[in-house]
């Protein structure tokens, strides 16, 4: 499992997790952060957003969600206390394979009847995700030290909602594989080492 933060931690203790994927608003990170509260300023930021890295879209308009799951160049829709995606736009995410992301840290910065809006947010976002078969990741969606949890904390959390967290890991194993690993082609097609290690053989033959 791979957990998605909004910081770079100085010391990376072992929470249980494979790696994690680092976000951030500023480039040179894995994870590119587009804060966009009009679908205009969406379309803006994402021309400037670089090839080789994950993009994470941020929001509290309905329209920007709409707008999000509609390019090609996002990959996901990030989790904050001011998300509330609708019906149209979870089923929309699933045709799309855009993948949506159900973030502890909220829970953590909230309290009372703010909180248990979100628990039900929560519940109704899991419910429609498994009818449409969505991608989705849980994470800490940590922005501090503080607000990170272990892997078994996280999973135990969501699966009290009823999420299915062995298809959260393979979601972001699926996700991170696209930008990092040289033999993924497509969901069921991977280039095979052996193939791979025979046409390099071939080529330097004919050289």
């Amino acid at each position: 499992m791979y957990d998605f933060l909004r910081f770079v931690p100085e010391n990376l203790i072992d929470l249980g997790f494979k790696s994690y994927v680092f976000f951030s608003e500023k480039p040179g990170f894995c994870g590119q952060i587009v804060r966009a509260e009009t679908p205009e300023e969406l379309r803006k930021k994402l021309k400037k957003v670089g090839r080789r890295v994950i993009v994470g879209v941020l929001s509290s308009s309905d329209s920007v969600w709409r707008e999000a799951v509609m390019r090609r160049r996002v990959d996901m829709l990030l989790d904050s206390e001011d998300r509330q995606l609708d019906y149209a736009t979870i089923k929309l995410a699933a045709e799309k394979d855009v993948t949506i992301e159900l973030g502890l840290s909220k829970f953590l910065r909230t309290g009372g009847l703010k909180r248990m809006t979100l628990f039900e947010r929560l519940k109704d976002e899991i419910r429609v995700i498994q009818k449409f078969d969505t991608p989705f990741v849980i994470s800490s969606a940590a922005e501090n030290v503080y607000e990170m949890r272990t892997r078994k904390q996280i999973e135990t959390f969501f699966s009290y909602f009823g999420c299915d967290t062995v298809k959260s890991r393979s979601y972001a194993e699926r996700l991170i594989r696209r930008y990092y690993d040289n033999h993924y082609i497509m969901d069921g097609f991977e280039v095979e080492a052996e193939l791979k290690d025979y046409t390099k053989k071939r080529s330097q033959q004919k050289v």
